[in-house]
């Protein structure tokens, strides 16, 4: 039976500038869209979409670089399209429960990627120790490692 491969190897199959590039863009995109469609439209969930994926590919920091710049879009989506508050404060408020919310889904995501990268590792390495156990056994040594 083979080990499987650890994450990582997709990990660095999309390079930690791309993901981030094609994360913020994507940002870029969906602020516009959520300044066109107005304030009454909230599109405040599909943000986490980019975060997810800055965290997922490029990990915890660049995530949460991704947050923030998720936060200040949505938010500046809303004001820039005529939202009114009664006071800064509400604007500031709602900024970083916004942050604090995508916060959590980068930090979320990457710790679910780096421990299924840590799962794969440890599946391979303890494939390696049954397959040198096993050749020990049998006094002859697998050509297939």
């Amino acid at each position: 039976m083979a080990a499987p491969k650890p994450l990582s190897s997709s990990k660095d199959s999309v390079p930690r500038w791309a993901a981030l590039g094609a994360s913020l863009l994507a940002l870029g995109a969906l602020g516009w869209v959520d300044y066109t469609t107005g304030y009454e439209l909230s599109l405040v969930v599909f943000y986490s979409g980019p975060v997810g994926i800055a965290a997922w590919y490029a990990g915890r920091w660049p995530g949460l670089v991704v947050a923030l710049a998720a936060a200040i879009a949505c938010s500046l989506a809303d004001k820039l399209d005529g939202l009114k508050y009664s006071s800064r404060f509400f604007f500031y408020w709602n900024l970083g429960v916004h942050f604090a919310v995508f916060a959590i889904n980068a930090i979320a995501a990457a710790k679910i990627r780096a421990a299924l990268d840590e799962r794969a590792q440890l599946a391979a390495e303890l494939e390696i120790l049954r397959r040198t156990q096993d050749s020990g056994r049998s006094g002859t040594i697998d050509q297939n490692t």
